[in-house]
């Protein structure tokens, strides 16, 4: 039975679609875009509108918080945990009595080196530890920020426009269309674009860089039409939970599965389904299940949200078939009802960011529609769609015609929403995002508010938290302090000197006591040659000793110097004794006493002829 129920006049909880199908839907919050104060950070101060449309949302893995992409180019981060309520503004678009800010608002376009001018964001998608995000423009560039948004961690390569063979560039030539992380891997990501390329990245500080920044590290595919021209994807990126497959919707209306492994660029999808929503209509949106069995495509000129056999798709089963031949190669979009599995109705979608959602056990889907511009009284509706059960095929003996009966039997199921909900009165519901821990559905809209559905009973954490605090009541005391708190230049020295450190005596140094000394400590002076006194080392290599100027050579050393050791080491070859003789001639201190006659030599003065020659002279220098 279909149920069609307003948020803001009736509550849920005695909704009879809601109790059968368990939809956590019986309480929400409202989050607000933040000041319209904000202003770009690319020098050129750009005011941003907190009115712009949501292009995209997406949880933490945890929970803890929420990321939403707005399509002025900002990021928006939301923290459950940190959350406190408000009132909501006289020009607020949210009709909530109480409303949540985010704590941080990014511009995305603070790369100094992009001169191209300001890009709309397209994706955003986390590590699985929640440690990083990535982020994708309509610009060639994706970007990794910290968990915080204070820093961008990598800046990605643009490769060039004039190579036609996407594996040979360094990089996206085109606007970057989805993002991805591995789901169990935190230092390997994807992303796709309108190239039609799907490029693997390496953050493990070990990829290659390129004037600061990070170069692709292989591209795993090339996405063409069913002709083998070369095609654009333009939607997300859909991881599988094993990180082993992902799949694409490209602008010639296919859906294709490929593998993330291999050292080769893959030429060749492990499976496709081509006319997905009927002719060339572009698949804007493309998201596995939670147990990767079955795929969900969007299309934003088609009014359907199709659920799909990933592992028949795969295996290309019935795909051969006559009667279907037609219809997946270009023709009126039919399928067989082996992979095309179901067919949810009544979902226009008139923007590329329309996207839609599994429940945690992949039995629901949730979907929004989008509504004209002009209709201000039409509402944004959230609608719910319960898939069939997959019915088991029947047991037969060889040569039965029961399983032919059955081939023939079974159709694709066309559904209709079993709940629906209106949710933004004059705005269309864009991004839907249902967190499979959590149990929660928070969804952006055109207008630049989101929501988040959640039961008390069937989830956990997340918005319930924020719900339970209450808005802080102001008291006499603080109206009247604020209404006499002083204006103008005054106000800035009164609240710099209010905010100033209050120092008392006993924290000053000089009556500061010494902490004491731990192992650590002990380690660090002990490293400290002037702490601990070290002497000089030896020296290893060099004649000179000593770090200043008096510093001495050893008798070794000027041997070595004098001798010109240093320039003639090769001695190899050499009599010693030649080198020797070298040395010795025309140096004699011994030939001298063995020359001519030894006895005249030595007999001709005596001691006493000396000492008598010696006497005269002294007397002559006395007299």
């Amino acid at each position: 039975q279909n149920g069609t129920t307003s948020m803001n006049n009736a509550p849920y909880d005695n909704d009879i679609s809601n109790i059968k199908h368990n939809l956590p839907i019986t309480s929400s919050i409202t989050l607000s875009p933040g000041s319209n104060s904000f202003t770009s950070s690319d020098g050129a101060n750009t005011p941003l509108q907190a009115s712009s449309a949501v292009a995209t949302l997406c949880f933490e893995p945890s929970g803890s918080r929420l990321v939403a992409g707005h399509r002025d180019g900002t990021i928006r981060f939301y923290d459950f945990h940190g959350m406190k309520p408000t009132a909501p503004n006289a020009d607020s678009n949210s009709s909530s009595e109480v409303i949540y800010a985010p704590f941080r608002i990014v511009d995305s376009d603070n790369d100094p080196l992009d001169q191209t001018g300001r890009h709309v964001l397209t994706a955003i998608g986390p590590s699985p530890t929640g440690s990083q995000w990535i982020v994708g423009t309509t610009s060639s560039q994706p970007k990794v920020l910290d968990r915080e948004a204070r820093s961008t961690i990598y800046h990605f390569c643009k490769g060039d426009n004039y190579v036609t063979d996407a594996s040979n560039t360094k990089g996206h030539t085109a606007g970057v269309t989805g993002v991805a992380f591995h789901p169990l891997l935190k230092d390997i990501c994807w992303t796709c674009g309108l190239d039609g390329s799907i490029r693997q990245w390496d953050l493990s500080g070990k990829g290659r860089m390129q004037f600061g920044k990070l170069i692709c590290q292989k591209v795993l595919a090339k996405c063409k039409n069913e002709k083998g021209q070369r095609t654009q994807i333009v939607s997300c990126l859909g991881a599988h939970p094993s990180g082993r497959k992902l799949v694409v919707g490209t602008a010639c209306g296919s859906i294709q599965i490929w593998n993330c492994f291999g050292g080769m660029v893959s030429s060749r999808p492990l499976g496709a389904v081509y006319s997905a929503h009927g002719g060339t209509k572009p698949v804007t949106f493309v998201a596995f299940s939670t147990n990767g069995e079955r795929i969900v495509s969007r299309s934003d000129l088609d009014d359907t949200v199709r659920v799909w056999d990933a592992v028949k798709m795969e295996r290309g089963v019935g795909l051969s078939h006559r009667k279907f031949a037609n219809g997946n190669r270009g023709g009126d979009g039919q399928h067989p009802p082996s992979i095309l599995l179901a067919i949810c109705l009544g979902l226009p979608a008139l923007n590329e960011s329309a996207t839609c959602a599994f429940s945690p056990d992949g039995k629901t889907i949730c979907a929004g529609t989008s509504v004209d511009r002009g209709a201000t009284n039409d509402f944004g509706k959230l609608k719910f769609y319960r898939l069939p059960e997959e019915e088991k095929r029947p047991k037969t003996s060889k040569g039965d015609g029961a399983t032919k009966s059955y081939k023939e039997g079974k159709k694709t199921a066309m559904l209709e929403p079993v709940l629906t909900l209106d949710v933004a009165k004059g705005a269309s519901v864009l991004g839907v995002s249902w967190h499979p821990k959590l149990n929660q559905i928070a969804f952006g809209t055109s207008n630049g508010t989101i929501q988040v559905l959640f039961d008390r009973n069937l989830s956990t954490k997340g918005a319930i938290i924020p719900s339970a605090r209450t808005i802080r009541q102001s008291d006499g005391l603080s109206e009247l302090l604020r209404s006499r708190a002083p204006t103008g230049s005054a106000s800035l020295l009164t609240s710099s000197s209010a905010n100033a450190n209050i120092i008392v005596p006993n924290a000053l140094p000089l009556f500061r006591e010494e902490p004491r000394a731990t192992r650590k400590t002990k380690e660090r002076e002990r490293k400290d040659p002037e702490l601990t006194k070290l002497p000089q080392p030896p020296v290893t290599g060099g004649i000179k000793t000593g770090s200043g100027a008096g510093g001495g050579v050893s008798f070794t050393q000027y041997v070595v110097e004098s001798t010109n050791y240093i320039q003639n080491k090769n001695i190899a070859g050499k009599d010693p004794r030649e080198e020797l003789f070298k040395y010795s001639e025309g140096k004699s201190y011994v030939a001298a006493a063995y020359e001519g006659d030894v006895q005249r030599i030595l007999a001709e003065k005596t001691v006493e002829e000396e000492e008598e020659e010696m006497k005269p002279k002294k007397k002559s220098r006395t007299g």
